[in-house]
């Protein structure tokens, strides 16, 4: 078995590669509105976590949601004054609100913190309602001059890995109080600066609030609590949280009395007039006790009666006692939300409802009403009245002019329903990617000044829509990337990368360009490469970091050789053309930063440029990168006429190389005779018996021999006399291959064999390779300096030589990575990790298998992706951390399954029963292993199946 079938690590079994075949994706819901042709997204590209989309309840749009190129998304949003905040009836908490205003107060000489939870983790209880509430209020009052921010820290999301934590918030939210620097690029030096600016701004006298919503543990908000007693921090919790100085409030359910004047208060507000609460009392009390008391029933409940004036109290609560039966299942508080939520529900007209189950399409945690427009796929005027009406049922609230979110519950509610409903998710989500393709596009045109008039009247206009939209662009460039139109997420980060430039924000700037790249890279868009590099470049220019400017600049011209190379291989000679102004450009650009002393490679990148410009019969006065075409339709349109195939430009011949030295004519000579010593290297290799040709003494005649031919290839060679010596390096590489077929040789010879092959001979095997390899180097040929030592790696693994895969496959990562192939270099940093943890070096392990998921992730390699993440679960498990053990076998059992890699899926699902089995989740752990062993047992693998079997004995999960 290869070094890439075998297992992620112990004491799961090896499972070999799996096809790249891809499920069905979102797009294969039931014909609707929906089911118009999808459009550039391919919804059937790999996608962390893909499954049948339609049957999956909330895994689609879970993942849409939270899959993202750099971790949780931590959303700052500030704190509107009371007169300034969406307007919402707020009663039935008085006492409560006192006490945290007395807290927030600054003059209060107390502590300066206060956790808000729920009791017994009850759902829907205003935890939320009553923080805004209470911090809209204290800014309203002039409290903090300093400033007041609310965040989400999504602290019970399905996969812990989603979870908010305060490296995610330092950086935004030292933007979002008005940092003055740039941050630091560590979130060690973020969180120095964080501090540091609280203890100014204390020091100053201008307090600061800060709301930490939806915290599920200590750990999400210590190193986010201000040091200074000038501050104030606001929690909510579903449970109560114990941390040092604070004081805690946990919420119940609203007295009876309370609940039944929020009814009657908000039926006021929503119906002016209204009688019906006071003239059927008993109805409203009953009404009340079947909601729970509970704030978000109560609110829903209310917005029913509402929207239907005939409805009485009595016949609402009838209404809702028969929806609670159907929910036996549930506790109280649950049954009473859940309830509220299926009659509001129930009561939508079929538009209404359909607007409601999409809205958790949007990956962003607001949607303004013309990105509703776009995802429902109607008319903005008809969007308003949609959303305002939904507003009305109270499932959804405003946010701001024209914004909108859900409730986290009614969301929920909304994504089961979009399961159960089999909406076409994959037209929908393409539309409102479209949107936010095309006003970022809109937004791009304007801080440049260039094209047709845009919707942004001006730049300003422009920079406060990326500033409202900003969460929402970060999640549609995710939700673009994770279902395959790269070329869609490089435009909106294209944007986001104008917007931070032309407010000077280097560290962010550089960090856009860097997530670009990968972009550009995974959709192949060698110019949108180009100009990534370029900017990150710049961006480390013009934030002073001249030394890291010039290895960008080196980074930017080794580049184009991977365009002058497609350049080469275009189809259309406009392709080509355009490929070529990049290069030209890009080359430019770095010698301004590296002057001269690159001059070797300046001067191959040039000549590279003029060969293939001479050979396609092009201009090559080309003078810089140019702004991207507008995303249109594949194929010709009226206004860009196709060249006919007879394309011609007049171009300037290649400039004539000098006369060349006697030296220098003698080369094809010399390249004949290191060929002759190649050959002789191979027939040199005992023939009569096929063991002396593979031990150190049988080979040493032949291995001197191509030492001889090796020493006759140049170290300088020039670029144009590379193709004289190809023919050298393919003989040392043959003979380099018949060297290692003595591996499978001694195994078949028997143990004592094979551990001289392993102990003896491998060693001086590897050194007829670095010959090879050498001899490859010397001819700039990259991709089979990679080939020859993966052909090594996979031997020394069947051989057991593990740090010898791990040399190996580090020497192929770092060819790999400066080539720019990233898939290439996911593979052998995977293998790093793999041949780390059959070495028990399990932190190595995890550090090379975290460096290669979101380069194979991003390769669009979803098996290599899901079995990195094995090893890294594997590791993880070893190292004691079964909660992130948990997370990484999450993922990488949804990978294997969305590339349809059996033997991966099993070697994922035993790892995550063990950690579902040491997080508390026994029942979780033995439908993993049941899942395991039935695949195993149906694929019938000689290995995999028996070893799956004896695993599943180990952990007492199958009787002896």
């Amino acid at each position: 078995m290869r070094e890439r079938e075998a297992a992620e690590g112990p004491p799961i079994p090896p499972a070999p590669p799996a096809g790249a075949g891809q499920g069905p994706g979102p797009g294969a819901g039931s014909a609707g509105p929906d089911s118009a042709a999808p459009g550039p997204v391919r919804l059937d590209a790999f996608a962390p976590g893909g499954r049948v989309y339609q049957a999956a309840r909330d895994l689609y749009v879970s993942e849409t949601h939270h899959v993202r190129p750099a971790g949780p998304l931590a959303v700052v949003e500030p704190v509107l004054p009371t007169d300034e905040a969406a307007a919402e009836v707020f009663v039935g908490r008085g006492t409560e609100r006192r006490e945290v205003l007395a807290v927030l107060d600054p003059a209060h000489g107390a502590t300066g913190m206060i956790v808000a939870s729920s009791v017994a983790g009850l759902a829907g209880i205003g935890k939320t309602a009553l923080a805004r509430s209470c911090a809209a209020e204290a800014v309203g009052r002039g409290w903090y001059a300093g400033g007041a921010v609310f965040v989400d820290l999504n602290g019970y999301a399905r996969d812990p890995a989603d979870q908010v934590m305060p490296e995610h918030v330092f950086a935004p939210m030292l933007h979002a109080l008005g940092f003055p620097g740039r941050p630091a690029v560590s979130p060690a030096g973020q969180a120095a600066q964080y501090h540091r600016m609280l203890a100014d701004l204390a020091a100053e006298g201008r307090p600061v609030l800060l709301v930490l919503d939806n915290a599920s543990s200590t750990a999400q908000i210590a190193d986010l609590m201000p040091r200074s007693r000038a501050h104030r921090t606001l929690i909510t919790s579903r449970h109560t949280l114990v941390t040092r100085g604070s004081r805690t409030l946990e919420l119940g359910a609203l007295s009876p009395a309370g609940a039944r004047a929020l009814v009657e208060e908000q039926l006021e507000f929503l119906s002016t007039g209204g009688t019906r609460t006071r003239q059927d009392a008993t109805g409203t009390e009953r009404l009340c006790r079947l909601c729970g008391h509970l704030p978000l029933a109560l609110h829903i409940a209310t917005a029913l009666l509402a929207r239907d004036p005939d409805l009485t109290p009595s016949d609402l609560a009838d209404e809702l006692a028969r929806a609670r039966h159907k929910l036996d299942v549930l506790d109280d508080g649950e049954r009473a939300v859940r309830a509220a939520f299926e009659l509001s529900y129930r009561r939508l007209t079929p538009k209404q409802a359909r607007v409601f189950r999409l809205l958790p399409l949007n990956p962003g945690p607001h949607i303004a009403t013309d990105a509703v427009a776009r995802l429902a796929d109607m008319a903005d005027e008809q969007a308003v009245g949609l959303i305002r009406e939904l507003a009305r049922a109270h499932v959804v609230e405003r946010v701001g002019n024209g914004v909108w979110r859900q409730h986290d519950l009614m969301r929920a509610y909304a994504i089961e329903l979009l399961g159960r409903h089999g909406d076409n998710q994959g037209a929908a989500s393409n539309r409102l990617i479209e949107h936010y393709i095309a006003l970022a596009a809109d937004a791009l045109a304007t801080l440049h000044a260039e094209g047709p008039a845009t919707p942004f009247r001006t730049v300003e206009a422009a920079l406060a829509w990326c500033d409202r939209e900003h969460p929402n662009l970060q999640a549609a460039i995710s939700m673009a990337a994770t279902f395959g139109d790269d070329d869609g997420a490089l435009r909106i980060q294209e944007t986001l990368i104008a917007v931070h430039a032309h407010r000077g924000q280097t560290a962010e700037w550089e960090a856009a360009a860097r997530t670009a790249v990968r972009f550009a890279t995974e959709a192949k868009d060698h110019p949108g490469r180009s100009r990534a590099l370029h900017q990150v470049m710049v961006a480390l220019e013009r934030g002073g970091r001249r030394d890291q400017a010039v290895e960008a600049a080196r980074t930017l011209l080794r580049f184009q050789h991977m365009v002058v190379e497609a350049a080469s291989q275009a189809g259309h000679p406009l392709d080509c053309q355009r490929l070529l102004q990049h290069a030209v450009a890009a080359v430019a650009e770095s010698r301004r930063l590296l002057g001269e002393s690159e001059d070797r490679l300046l001067h191959t990148r040039r000549a590279d440029i003029a060969r293939v410009a001479s050979a396609r019969r092009l201009d090559e006065t080309f003078q810089e990168i140019g702004p991207r075409p507008p995303r249109r339709p594949a194929g010709p349109t009226a206004e860009e006429e196709v060249p006919e195939e007879n394309f011609r430009g007049s171009v300037p011949r290649p400039p004539r190389r000098p006369p060349e030295s006697a030296a220098e004519e003698e080369v094809p000579g010399v390249a004949a005779e290191a060929a002759r010593w190649a050959r002789r290297a191979l027939e040199r290799l005992p023939k009569d018996s096929s063991g002396d040709a593979h031990t150190v003494a049988g080979a040493a005649p032949a291995q001197m021999a191509a030492r001889r031919a090796l020493s006759l290839v140049p170290e300088d060679l020039r670029p144009e006399d590379a193709d004289d010596w190809r023919g050298v390096c393919a003989l040392l590489a043959r003979f380099a291959a018949a060297r290692l077929a003595g591996g499978p040789i001694s195994r078949d010879a028997g143990r004592i064999a094979q551990q001289d092959w392993s102990w003896r001979v491998l060693p001086h095997v590897a050194s007829t390779y670095e010959i090879a390899v050498q001899a490859y180097r010397r001819v700039n040929d990259p991709a089979a300096q990679v080939r020859l030592y993966s052909d090594l790696a996979e031997e020394s693994f069947q051989s057991g030589d593990y740090p010898r895969v791990v040399k190996c496959r580090l020497m192929a990562a770092g060819i790999t990575e400066a080539m720019g192939d990233e898939a290439g270099q996911g593979e052998a940093l995977s293998a790093v990790a793999h041949a780390n943890l059959l070495l028990a070096n399990h932190e190595e392990a995890a550090r090379f298998a975290e460096k290669a998921v979101p380069l194979l992730a991003g390769a669009k390699r979803p098996g290599p992706a899901g079995r990195a993440l094995t090893t890294l679960a594997n590791a993880r498990y070893s190292l004691n951390h079964p909660a992130q053990a948990l997370s990484a076998a999450l993922r990488a059992e949804a990978l294997t399954t969305s590339a349809d890699d059996l033997q991966g899926r099993v070697a994922a699902l035993l790892i995550l029963g063990l950690a579902q089995r040491d997080t508390d989740r026994a029942d979780d752990a033995s439908a993993s292993w049941r899942t395991a062993l039935r695949i195993a047992r149906a694929l019938q693998d000689p290995y995999l199946t028996p070893s799956t079997e004896s695993f599943l004995k180990s952990v007492g999960h199958l009787l002896g």
